[in-house]
C-alpha cells in the first residue's frame, strides 16, 4: 500500500503527520515541489497549462508549494499556497484556505477548498504522491485544471467494518473566479455562479472506490490575440460524473477513473508493479467527444524510482494521437504546424519531493 498510504500522508488535509517542522504543538509547515525536463518531437504544444514542444523545457512542470496547517481539539485550519506549473514564480497562488471542525463523525469546512473530484484531488499539485510522473491529463484536464473552490464541504465519516471506510462529501460553491491561457491566442475567464456535489469514498486495507458528481452555473468571457474579447456568455452549465478505483494487489497497482460531462468524456486505466525502490507502469488514456467518437488517445509507459521516502524520479516516454479534433494538443493544426502530423512523442524526467 505504499503510494496509497504515501498519498494520503503527504497530502492530508486532516493530519499534519508527514511535516517535518513542528512550528509548536499546534501548528505545522509543510511543503511539496516537482521539476522536470521535458520534451515532444511535435511543434504543436502538448497539454493545457504545460505546453510541451519539440524544445527542452526545464519548467513547464515546475511546482512547489507550502502548507500550514494549526490545530487545537476539534477545531482546525489551514492555508495552502502554490506555485502551479502555468505561473511565473511571481505569481503564487492561493491555492485553499479554510477552517473547519470536526465533532463526532463530521468535519465540516468553510473557505477556499479543494474540489473533491477524481481520486487524486486531494493530494493534486504533490507529484511525490503519484505513481505517474503528473497525474493523467485525460481525466484531470477534464475541466481545464480548475482544482479549487469557494464555499463549504461537509464530510461523514462511517465505519463499515474494521478494515473498510465510507466517507461521504457533499458541498456547496459561491463566486468564484478563474482564468485559464488555454493556448497562445486564447485566454478564458470563467465566473462561478454558483456549484454544488458530493463526493463518495469507500476505502479498504488495499483498495479505494471514488463517486462524484458535480453541477455548475458560470459565465464564460473568451479573449483572444488580434480580435480582443467577446461577449461574454452567460449562464453556461455543466455537469459532471466521475468513477474511480484504486486496487493494490500484492505487488501490483490497478488505477483506473472515467468522467462524462455535458460536452466531453475521458477515461484511463492503469498497472504499476512494486520492484524494491522502483516501480514500472503504464497507463492507456482516452478522450471522447459528446458523441462518444474518440477525439485522441495515449500510451505511456514510465518508472517511478523512490530516492528516499520522501523523494521519487520518474523517467516517462508518452505516446498521443489526436483524431477527430486537437486530442491532447492546445493549439489547432494547420499546414504550418504539420496538419498530417497529429501524433507525438513525450519524453519526461521528473524530480518530486515532500518535506
Amino acid at each position: 500500500m505504499k503510494k496509497i498510504i504515501t498519498s494520503v500522508l503527504c497530502a492530508s488535509i486532516s493530519s499534519p503527520a508527514f511535516a517535518i517542522i513542528e512550528l509548536t504543538d499546534n501548528l505545522s509547515l509543510s511543503g511539496f515541489g516537482s521539476t522536470s525536463w521535458a520534451k515532444s518531437d511535435n511543434d504543436n504544444p502538448l497539454i493545457i497549462n504545460h505546453g510541451f514542444t519539440d524544445e527542452s523545457c526545464y519548467d513547464c512542470d515546475t511546482t512547489f508549494g507550502v502548507q500550514l496547517d494549526y490545530f487545537y481539539n476539534s477545531f482546525k485550519a489551514s492555508i495552502q499556497v502554490i506555485k502551479p506549473p502555468q505561473y511565473d514564480w511571481s505569481s503564487p497562488q492561493l491555492e485553499w484556505a479554510y477552517v473547519g471542525y470536526e465533532f463526532n463523525n463530521l468535519d465540516v469546512n468553510i473557505g477556499r477548498l479543494r474540489l473533491p473530484l477524481f481520486l487524486a484531488s486531494e493530494y493534486y499539485y504533490v507529484g511525490q504522491a503519484y505513481m505517474t510522473a503528473r497525474p493523467p491529463t485525460e481525466i484531470y484536464n477534464s475541466i481545464l485544471g480548475i482544482t479549487a473552490f469557494n464555499g463549504i464541504k461537509v464530510s461523514w465519516a462511517y465505519d463499515v467494518s474494521d478494515e473498510t471506510t465510507i466517507v461521504l462529501s457533499p458541498f456547496y460553491g459561491v463566486k468564484d473566479n478563474n482564468e485559464v491561457d488555454y493556448n497562445s491566442s486564447t485566454e478564458l475567464k470563467f465566473e462561478t455562479n454558483r456549484m454544488f456535489g458530493a463526493n463518495l469514498q469507500l476505502s479498504g486495507e488495499s483498495y479505494r472506490w471514488n463517486v462524484s458528481f458535480l453541477d455548475s452555473n458560470y459565465d464564460q468571457t473568451i479573449t483572444r490575440k488580434n480580435i480582443g474579447t467577446l461577449p461574454t456568455n452567460k449562464n453556461q452549465h455543466i455537469q459532471l460524473w466521475s468513477l474511480g478505483a484504486e486496487y493494490e494487489l500484492g505487488k501490483a497497482i490497478l488505477t483506473s477513473e472515467g468522467q462524462i460531462n455535458d460536452s466531453s468524456s475521458s477515461m484511463y486505466a492503469s498497472l504499476g508493479y512494486h520492484l524494491g525502490s522502483f516501480t514500472p507502469y503504464v497507463v492507456y488514456g482516452a478522450q471522447f467527444d459528446e458523441n462518444e467518437h474518440l477525439e485522441g488517445n495515449s500510451y505511456l509507459i514510465g518508472i517511478d524510482y523512490d530516492v528516499l521516502p520522501n523523494v521519487s524520479i520518474n523517467g516517462e516516454i508518452q505516446y498521443f494521437e489526436a483524431h477527430k479534433s486537437n486530442g491532447s494538443f492546445i493549439e489547432n493544426f494547420t499546414p504550418s504546424n504539420h496538419y498530417d502530423n497529429k501524433e507525438a512523442i513525450l519524453y519526461t524526467i521528473m524530480l518530486s519531493f515532500v518535506f
